[in-house]
């Protein structure tokens, strides 16, 4: 659902990503080969757009965390505009 209001509304969504800067991150399932795309909220820095691996405080990391280690060739789409992209893991 909230993928379709992205890309409805020009980026904009409801509920908790309502008034946030919203990318939809397309990777590939590391166990599948199936494309996933994963709405994120994302900073942007100069001409990096950075996203946070986290799921909600759990231990764990999440699905589209483990298919940009396994294959860092991604793709983001932003409203209006998609483009390939680079993954590289920093650690803060």
């Amino acid at each position: 659902m909230l993928i379709e209001q992205f890309r409805t509304n020009a980026g904009k969504v409801t509920g908790q990503f309502a008034n946030l800067p919203v990318l939809l991150l397309k990777t590939v399932g590391v166990k599948t080969g199936a494309t996933r795309t994963a709405p994120l909220v994302y900073l942007q820095d100069g001409d990096r757009y950075l996203i946070i691996a986290s799921k909600a405080g759990a231990p764990t990391n999440p699905a589209w965390y483990h298919n940009l280690v396994a294959n860092p060739a991604a793709s983001v789409e932003l409203p209006n505009e998609c483009f390939g992209v680079q993954a590289r893991v920093e650690m803060a």
